[in-house]
């Protein structure tokens, strides 16, 4: 009760907030102006030139220099100090940030005009700002706006986008309370990418990025989508060595691509499928160990209601179906097989969760032809990378983000960025994601390699491990020549539909 009669929504954004930044570079130079005005325009020229009349111009010349030179010098170092902060995610940055909401308060015209009187009866004109606030945490911004029947409400309701972009940040959860929307946004998001040696997973979790986990527990089944060369397969890669040391895995790959040399691996071996009997197989032996776990649980001596897979001492199982519209696809005719496929994959996704069998589905964007609206709704983990049409994004991230505004971003700080993309667990909206950094030094044959040494796998003949890596190598090589191809091909379409344009 006692949180409700006070909640603390942040500091209120005021018309005086407009120019913060500059209020701040005043404050900080104001000690430095006093020290100059006491000893030096004081001490040195006031009472030593001045109170003892002498003549000439030559003996103010050095102390009205070192002011001159102490003021610009000073003035600079605290701009520098300023724009650091700023860089940095300091504390300057949130004041900046504040600035920026009074400013566009006062360029939308988000204020009301007041009339009032003078000390000398002469009428004065006051602007007043709707009830904003302004908090901030570690991990993000709080933007709150008054909604409680002002005229503003309507735009109030969906300034989200505009704040993305205003900010340079990411919105991640939209919130309505009585008289308040209030929006929470992450700001630096590129910041929090990790490296893929940091990629662990445990007990029911995997993480993606600093203070982003999928926990595969509560969001069972993962969707991702992602355009040809967007980084798919470097996603699955990740995820497939995140997980491999704490669950079985089974890789399904209709096109029959580079990533069927992980079967070479004991850690893979038998357990890399393609073609449209092997995969159905590989979905029907699932479904086969789901129904066994489900009747071994509910005959266990210790079972308790409502307990999952974990409870019982069983090991998490993911299925990774890579490009399963490249699937549905070699499937056309054959409806015998295509009927017991989707029988068995809508057996997975709606009950697989409790007995620990988890689905990660690949495609480049989820067609309602490729995969059922009501089985797509059931992945509550959803993930896009590279670049995705709108059209494609809306499959993925559902009603929830229609107001969402999705960025493509080339280049972060002058330098080209791959692995960028977007997460969200079902019905929230998606929020930026950059895939983990791979160091130089890392190779993925040699790590799964290590990890099946510890899980007591047989040792990988030297010829094998060469082999293996060298097409994954070339996999991934190709998919990122793809990723530029792609980005070049959008940006002469756009070129050429300028052209015609003006031609026109």
């Amino acid at each position: 009760m006692v949180k409700k009669l006070f909640r603390y929504h942040g500091r209120r954004i005021r018309y005086s907030s407009r120019n913060l930044l500059n209020t701040y570079r005043v404050l900080l130079l104001m000690p430095v102006v006093f020290i100059l005005s006491y000893f030096v325009v004081y001490q040195q020229i006031y009472y030593g030139l001045i109170t003892k009349s002498v003549k000439g111009w030559q003996p103010y010349v050095i102390p009205v220099a070192v002011v001159i030179t102490v003021l610009i010098g000073c003035l600079l170092f605290i701009n520098l100090l300023i724009k650091t902060s700023i860089l940095r995610s300091g504390y300057f940055s949130k004041v900046e940030q504040r600035q920026i909401l009074s400013r566009m308060l006062i360029d939308n015209n988000y204020y009301t005009k007041k009339q009032i009187k003078t000390s000398d009866g002469k009428l004065k004109e006051k602007i007043k700002f709707p009830k904003v606030y302004f908090k901030a945490s570690k991990e993000s911004v709080f933007v709150s706006f008054e909604t409680s029947g002002n005229k503003f409400q309507e735009k109030f309701e969906s300034i989200g986008g505009f704040l993305e972009t205003a900010f340079h940040a990411d919105n991640i959860a939209t919130v309505d309370e009585k008289g308040f929307i209030i929006y929470e946004l992450v700001v630096d998001v590129y910041e929090k990418r990790i490296s893929i040696i940091d990629m662990k997973a445990d007990k029911g979790k995997v993480q993606l990025m600093k203070g982003l986990y999928w926990y595969f527990d509560k969001d069972p089944h993962l969707l991702l989508g992602g355009g040809t060369g967007g980084g798919k397969t470097f996603t699955l890669l990740s995820l497939i060595y995140a997980l491999c040391g704490i669950a079985d895995i089974e890789i399904c790959d209709p096109k029959n691509s580079d990533l069927m040399a992980l079967g070479k691996l004991p850690l893979f071996s038998g357990k890399v499928h393609t073609g449209k009997e092997a995969i159905t197989n590989c979905l029907k032996t699932g479904v086969e160990l789901m129904n066994s776990r489900f009747e071994m649980m509910n005959n266990s001596p210790k079972y308790s209601m409502g307990k999952n897979y974990a409870y019982y001492g069983l090991k998490p199982k993911f299925i990774v179906i890579d490009e399963l519209a490249a699937f549905k696809a070699e499937l056309a005719g054959d409806y015998k097989t295509e009927g017991e496929f989707d029988e068995h994959l809508s057996q997975l996704v709606l009950k697989g969760r409790q007995c620990g069998i988890f689905l990660i589905v690949a495609m480049q964007r989820p067609d309602g032809e490729f995969i059922k609206t009501s089985l797509r709704d059931n992945f509550m983990f959803r993930m896009s990378v590279g670049r995705l049409s709108e059209t494609g994004l809306f499959m993925i991230f559902g009603d929830e983000n229609k107001n969402k505004k999705f960025k493509f971003v080339e280049k972060i700080n002058g330098l080209k960025v791959y692995g960028r993309g977007y997460v969200a667990r079902g019905g929230e909206i998606a929020r930026e994601f950059y895939s983990p950094q791979v160091p130089d030094s890392f190779d993925f044959i040699n790590e799964f390699i290590t990890i099946s040494d510890k899980l007591g796998y047989e040792r990988v003949p030297e010829d094998v491990k060469v082999e293996v890596s060298k097409k994954i190598t070339e996999h991934l090589e190709k998919e990122s020549q793809e990723d530029i191809d792609n980005v070049l091909n959008a940006e002469n379409e756009l070129l050429n539909e300028l052209s015609n344009k003006f031609a026109d």
